[in-house]
This record gives C-alpha cells, sequence and structure tokens, in this order.
C-alpha cells in the first residue's frame, strides 16, 4: 500500500497487525482539543511521522516501544496536550487505520442545534465549497457553494454566513498593519491566519513572536462579528447563538480556544467541525446535497469579495493584503492578479514596487518551507511581509479535508477559488460595503481601539490608532 504525502509516494509497512500491539497496553488519548490517537487502531508504520517530517520538518509523532509493538507518540509524550505539536492534521490524512483523527464535535452540535433556546449559524471557510465534490460522486473541484448551504439549512442551522467575509475583515486590518509596520521599519511581518504556523512560531521561534500580526484569523474575526454587531442589529442575546465554523483545518479546533479569543465576552467560536465532519453529518441525515437546489449566504453576513475567497489557496492571504495595500498608497497596481503568488511551489517570492517602497514578499506553504525563509532572515536577507501556511497547497490541502489528499486533487481545489475571485464584481476587500457598513457602526477604523479589542489577539503589543483617516481605503 502507498500513500501520496505531499506529492510524493511512501510505502506503508507495518510493524505490527491490530491484533498484535495489544500485548504492548496501548493507550488511547482523547485529551487534545485537535486530534485523538487510538493505539488499538496502530501498526507501527510511522507514516504519521513521514507526514510530519515531509510537511514541517519536525518530526514529532515519536517510536516508542513497548513490549516490542511501535507506536508512534506525540514528542514521545502521551498525550498530544503536552507536545508542541503543531495540529496541523497532515499525519491524520496520511494515517491509514484511523489510529490518528479529529476530536469530533459533531455531537455537541447536534444538541445545540435541538436546544429551541439557541440561534446556531455556521460559518463556511473559502476552501470547503471547492472540497466536497469527490466526496459525493462529483469532480474534486466541483463548486458547491449554494448545495452547501442548503444542506446546512437542512441540518437545522438557522444562518449560514461566509467565512470569505471574515477575511475580508482580516485583509482589511493586515493592510493598515503592514504599512504602518513599513513605515516604522518593523519588517518583516508574517500572516497569522494559520493557527498551526502561529503554534510552531510560539514553540520553536519565540523570538519572532512580535513578527506575527495581531489581526485575528478571518473564523474569528467573523464570529465576533456575528456576536456583537449581528447581534445588536437583531437584538438578539449573544449568549443564545452558537458559531459553527465548518473548516478544512485541525487546528482550527485548537485556535477556537486560544487566550484572547474571546473578544465578544464569551468564546467567539463555539465549536469547528471538519470538512469530513460536515460530509460524515450530511450523509448520515442522508442529504443528497450536489442533487440540492442552490441557497445563497444569509445577509447582513454573507457577501465577501473575491479577495476573501481566495484566502484558502497558498498565496492567497498575501494576494489580498496586496490589493488592499496598494490602495492605501493611493496607488492601483498595474494589475489584480498576481501570478508570482499563486501555484503549488512551497516557497515563492516577489518584490511589488508601491508607492516607491520595494516590498519584498515571501510565500511558503509547509512549516518546513516556512524554516528555510526564518533562516534566510536570520542570515540577514530581508523580507517585508510573510505568508505562511502549513498545509501543502494551503487551506485547500488541509489536514480536516477528505481523504486521500492528493496533490492533483489540491490542486484542483486551488484553481476553483480563483475562478470564484475571478467571477466576483467586487474584488478588494476595503470595497465590500459590508466592510463599510460595519466599520461605520462598529470597529470606526482599522487599527482603532475598537477593532484592536475585536479583531486582533491577546499577543497584541502595539499601540491603537486614531480614527482620524476615512474607512475607504485610498
Amino acid at each position: 500500500m502507498e500513500i501520496e504525502i505531499n506529492g510524493k509516494n511512501f510505502t506503508v509497512n507495518p510493524h505490527q497487525s491490530i491484533v498484535e500491539n495489544k500485548k504492548g497496553k496501548p493507550y488511547k488519548d482523547m485529551s487534545d482539543l485537535a486530534i485523538t490517537r487510538d493505539e488499538e487502531k496502530c501498526i507501527g508504520c510511522g507514516i504519521c511521522r513521514t507526514a510530519c517530517l515531509e510537511n514541517n520538518g519536525l518530526g514529532i509523532p515519536v517510536q516508542t516501544e513497548v513490549e516490542g509493538c511501535l507506536y508512534f507518540r506525540p514528542d514521545g509524550k502521551m498525550d498530544f496536550k503536552d507536545s508542541k505539536c503543531t495540529r496541523c492534521g497532515q499525519c491524520i490524512l496520511a494515517c491509514p487505520t484511523g489510529c490518528l483523527a479529529e476530536k469530533e464535535d459533531i455531537e455537541p452540535v447536534k444538541s445545540a442545534i435541538s436546544d429551541e433556546s439557541k440561534i446556531v449559524i455556521a460559518q463556511i471557510a473559502p476552501s470547503l465549497r471547492v472540497s466536497l465534490g469527490d466526496s459525493f460522486g462529483k469532480e474534486p473541484d466541483e463548486i458547491l457553494e449554494g448545495q452547501m448551504i442548503s444542506a446546512l439549512k437542512k441540518l437545522g442551522f438557522k444562518y449560514v454566513f461566509d467565512v470569505n467575509l471574515g477575511a475580508d475583515f482580516t485583509t482589511y486590518e493586515e493592510a493598515y498593519d503592514l504599512k504602518e509596520r513599513i513605515e516604522n521599519n518593523k519588517t518583516p511581518m508574517f500572516t497569522s491566519c494559520c493557527p498551526s504556523r502561529v503554534k510552531f512560531i510560539e514553540d520553536f521561534h519565540p523570538e519572532l513572536m512580535e513578527s506575527l500580526t495581531t489581526v485575528r484569523s478571518p473564523q474569528e474575526c467573523l464570529a465576533v462579528v456575528t456576536k456583537t454587531y449581528f447581534a445588536q442589529k437583531l437584538n438578539l442575546d449573544p449568549k443564545n447563538i452558537v458559531v459553527v465554523s465548518i473548516m478544512p483545518c485541525i487546528a482550527k479546533k485548537f485556535e477556537s480556544r486560544r487566550s484572547g479569543e474571546d473578544a465578544s465576552g464569551q468564546w467567539d467560536v463555539d465549536f469547528v467541525l471538519t470538512t469530513r465532519e460536515f460530509i460524515k453529518m450530511v450523509k448520515a441525515a442522508n442529504i443528497d446535497l450536489p442533487n440540492l437546489e442552490s441557497e445563497k449566504f444569509d445577509a447582513p453576513l454573507g457577501e465577501a469579495s473575491g479577495a476573501g475567497a481566495i484566502y484558502g489557496a497558498s498565496g492567497g492571504v498575501m494576494e489580498s493584503a496586496v490589493r488592499t495595500l496598494a490602495s492605501l498608497y493611493n496607488q492601483d497596481l498595474d494589475k489584480i492578479e498576481y501570478e508570482e503568488f499563486r501555484g503549488m511551489e512551497g516557497i515563492k517570492k516577489a518584490t511589488l514596487n508601491i508607492d516607491g517602497k520595494q516590498i519584498k514578499i515571501a510565500v511558503t506553504a509547509g512549516l518546513k518551507n516556512a524554516e528555510k525563509i526564518i533562516e534566510e532572515i536570520e542570515n540577514g536577507e530581508v523580507y517585508h511581509y510573510i505568508e505562511v501556511m502549513a498545509c501543502p497547497g494551503g487551506c485547500v490541502g488541509g489536514g480536516g479535508q477528505p481523504k486521500p489528499a492528493t496533490k492533483e486533487t489540491i490542486n484542483k481545489r486551488r484553481e476553483a477559488l480563483y475562478k470564484i475571485d475571478a467571477g466576483k464584481i467586487i474584488r478588494k476587500a476595503h470595497e465590500n460595503p459590508i466592510i463599510k457598513e460595519v466599520y461605520d457602526n462598529l470597529f470606526k477604523c482599522p487599527g482603532g481601539e475598537i477593532a484592536k479589542k475585536y479583531l486582533h489577539v491577546d499577543y497584541d503589543k502595539t499601540p491603537t490608532r486614531e480614527c482620524e483617516i476615512s474607512n475607504d481605503a485610498k
């Protein structure tokens, strides 16, 4: 048996059978927020370690021998919660037996839906709409956005919002953060929307923490807007709102319980379901998703720009921010599409001229590639803006996506996101009228006191900005 990891094929070589591993007294770890490990299913093949080394260069699963049986334990510890695992979930995609899996939130979500006192809202990641096809007999890159919304309504969700809009909020704030860091010579700035990358910096490069943008990820930005702006608009008690993120990512579960992700007064994201969990719920309910009548996201948090759509692809965060950054300098670049940021390469580089400034950019997919850029910085290389995603191809290759995760399938999903972007009338985050409305009525200005409170995280050490500029990017 062979398994593809990051575009390469690896043979699975079992050390023991499921029956034989009993003599080693296999351990079951259910303690983590994101990943579970049931060693009764472990065949000691070590493909999880291979995946970690290939994608991240970390090798968190460590071979441990017990009574002649081989297990692969995180940092050699019994529980994931005690390890430096980044929760990217690539080991789960590779595991051939189900020994490793995500921590499921299906039952608590179903319980919330059945509670008549709760208003349960689903919010959908950019990559999800292009990641469902092959699980329902369609092409892997088929865009099933409207059918996905219909399926969620059939499952009992009251509202369905678009995390692409959350990405627009992240972009708007991040572009201002980058502009100020460039002008104050406080670069490089790293993106922070990938929680695996944040944990990687925390655990392995704490000296770079101040280089992380303090802007929250799209799922967190949209969730806090839901529990503040949306709740106020409909006169709802935020305590009765349950936000469920549908994500291609394992680490988003981990992120949802990080310090500072409760700006609304309670956890802004209540539950996170992976793409696989969503598919499992749909199939268990006998919902024929591909043949459902297409529905639209609910107002007022359902309209996003094309810039938000491409967040699911490696280079998409960078491209979205650059579109807005140029506008902040009163400059329209010659193009809106940046091929130099796109593609399946693990490292992409570019230099842009914005307002006479040479802005050096790096885009990496896989923490192993991020480490190479960090080494360049340590050796004196200058970068202003660095995007890091932990998974191959970006979120479209996330650890919560359907199996198998081949390079060809991931690339098709990535290309489909750019088709969505190209078909949008509004393709810049700051031109989204919903962004303008929410800032006018709540946040006032990017980086201002209120925006800092709701759209930035607790490791923020930067001062708030004065709201002396127009809400529109100029």
